[in-house]
């Protein structure tokens, strides 16, 4: 259709589309429309009565006519003719989950411009909830000394859902309200005096139910430099510095701070800065990783295979012990070669550990694992459908399902998966409730190997840890799967890899063993009688990481020359890292532990002893 407007005497021609949006003319030019969503944010989660708002940007000289909300393509309210344009929501009127909002403008000529959608969860609470949400504030830390800006973040669960989490700084309010997880906000430190100051977070539900979390004192100090890092430093912080050939930032894996560097190029080199006594590099290994050289403040020390047969993630891959408490570089190369067996040769940082931490990982198929539940079969083990932690995992659905583990160590986390169909599960820690409500659904994809539940500043005595599945689900996922992969314990020592000058073994043992997930990637075994390998150490007390399993044998145990015991390995599961043998109260001094090849359980296969690592207690 044209139409002819004159204008201070001038005559202009418009071809007018009738269908909406479009156009073919300088009309559409001059009277076009931009509506964008303004409230409420996408991706978040609503409840009760909340404001839909939009903006209009003219282009041209035709004004707005209206705007007409709408709600999953149907109109929500009338139309508003006046800015700011907007309409109030009662979301009890929808049913709780998935909704998209849209805002359609028109112009004086009837031309239509539809906005951006945006897609909220209506989450309002069920009659007779009165269950309050859980938080926690997990990052800055107890005791920590912060400056410049900082990310405060928290978890937060519900049995229904999660309405929004509220920070506070000294008990006002930090930013606004954060409707969806992770929980954060960002903290311009600046503008709080130097000096301790509380953190706390409230979470609350739809149903008007809300927890605060147990607070949390920081100490801000923006004028004096900021001490050296140490603690599980990321490979994305400036201690760091990377040549060409490296990728930054892959989210391909649950990598520890959420993201890992990795290169295949050979000379491809990373400098890590930092000040301590030892260092562990952390950072994965898998069918297609290979070989890297390390070096400490210029001077080579080894070289450093990735490969293993199975994918394991944020995990140590070498340790320098025995540093001065000075500043030092680590240095590693890319040597673009790879393990005969290997498919690739990439090599992946994750962090750095400083000082260096002890850290075995056991496998949910360790011995020292308890599998129970109701029914016949409550647990599915052996599952690999996923890139599990040594290729398999352990799953259940059943309500009261456990895994209890028996472990002695100063800490301990929970290794599991995250995705739409999993659910929620309780963690007991010697008994007692230490986790409730562990919900493990992610609507963004499946996190395979991911930390689900972590507690340290245990004293380095047994303890139970148990995993309960509740049967029950978030809203949002499709079952309540609970995924039981590994265990990490936190020991104190220094710990000797297989590989440490320190080990003198004799005839018959085979080095370089890759058959498991063992510690670093490798191990020493040995089938022969007579077999034997014997540390030096400095130290009061030493455990041997050794392994479990159908085919392990019997060792003969000795200290500083004298017989200690004869330790039969044989298990029924795999269980590569076992702590095998531990003795401490030793004088402080220079001692000897010797392994010997014995004999076997008349259950057993053979007779393999493994030598994975030593950890040796100051």
């Amino acid at each position: 259709m044209l139409k002819t407007i004159l204008r201070n005497g001038l005559i202009t021609l418009f071809a007018i589309s009738t269908f909406s949006c479009t156009s073919t003319s300088a009309e559409a030019q001059v009277g076009s429309l931009i509506v964008t969503m303004t409230s409420p944010a996408n991706g978040s989660t609503v409840s009760g009565t909340v404001p839909v708002s939009a903006s209009v940007t003219i282009i041209g000289l035709l004004t707005v006519q209206s705007v007409q909300f709408q709600l999953d393509g149907n109109n929500l309210g009338a139309a508003d003719t006046s800015s700011p344009y907007s309409v109030s929501w009662d979301t009890t009127t929808a049913s709780n989950g998935s909704h998209t909002l849209t805002a359609v403008a028109r112009n004086v000529l009837g031309l239509q411009f539809t906005s951006n959608p945006v897609t909220v969860t209506v989450s309002n609470g069920q009659a007779g909830d009165t269950t309050p949400p859980t938080v926690a504030i997990i990052s800055p830390s107890g005791g920590q000394t912060v400056q410049a800006t900082v990310t405060v973040s928290a978890n937060a669960s519900d049995n229904v859902g999660v309405a929004g989490v509220q920070f506070l700084l000294d008990g006002a309010s930090l930013g606004a309200e954060d409707a969806s997880a992770p929980y954060s906000v960002s903290w311009n430190t600046s503008t709080a005096g130097n000096g301790p100051h509380t953190l706390t977070a409230i979470a609350r539900d739809a149903a008007g139910n809300s927890t605060t979390s147990t607070p949390v004192t920081v100490t801000v100090s923006n004028n004096a430099p900021p001490p050296p890092p140490s603690g599980r430093i990321e490979e994305t912080d400036p201690s760091v510095s990377y040549s060409s050939g490296w990728n930054q930032g892959d989210s391909s894996s649950t990598w520890s701070g959420g993201t890992a560097a990795f290169s295949t190029s050979a000379g491809a080199q990373l400098n890590f800065a930092f000040t301590g006594p030892s260092v562990t590099w952390i950072g994965g290994r898998a069918p297609s990783t290979g070989i890297a050289r390390i070096s400490v403040d210029g001077v080579f020390l080894r070289e450093v295979d990735t490969y293993s047969k199975t994918q394991e993630i944020r995990v140590p891959m070498f340790e320098a012990i025995d540093l001065a408490n000075t500043s030092h570089t680590l240095t590693i190369d890319v040597t673009g070669r790879q393990n005969a067996a290997a498919t690739g040769n990439a090599i992946f940082v994750d962090a750095f550990d400083v000082p260096a931490v002890t850290i075995t990982r056991l496998q949910e198929t360790d011995p020292d694992i308890a599998y129970s539940g109701p029914g016949v079969i409550p647990w599915e083990q052996g599952n690999t459908t996923r890139a599990f932690s040594a290729g398999i995992a352990a799953l259940s659905s059943t309500a009261g399902a456990r895994a209890t583990l028996t472990f002695t160590g100063t800490g301990v986390t929970w290794i599991g998966a995250k995705g739409p169909q999993t659910g929620i599960a309780n963690v007991f820690l010697d008994g007692a409730l230490v986790a409730a409500n562990v919900d493990t659904f992610s609507p963004t994809g499946e996190q395979i190997q991911a930390p689900l539940f972590s507690v340290s500043g245990l004293t380095e005595t047994s303890h139970t840890l148990a995993v309960e599945v509740t049967g029950q689900q978030n809203p949002a996922s499709t079952g309540p799967l609970i995924v039981v992969d590994a265990f990490e314990i936190i020991n104190s020592g220094v710990r000797h890899p297989d590989t440490d000058p320190a080990i003198a073994y004799g005839p018959g043992w085979i080095q370089d063993n890759r058959d498991k997930a063992y510690s670093e990637g490798e191990s020493a075994e040995s089938n022969t009688i007579g077999a034997q390998a014997t540390i030096t150490f400095n130290g009061t007390g030493i455990r041997w990481i050794g392994a479990r399993g159908p085919q392990t044998g019997i060792a003969r145990v000795s200290v500083d020359g004298i017989f200690v015991e004869d330790l039969d390995t044989y298990a029924t599961s795999e269980g590569p890292q076992h702590p095998d043998f531990f003795t401490s109260g030793l004088a402080r001094g220079t001692h000897t532990l010797t392994v010997e090849v014995v004999g076997r359980n008349p259950l057993s296969t053979d007779m393999w002893v493994l030598i994975d690592a030593f950890d040796v207690i100051p």
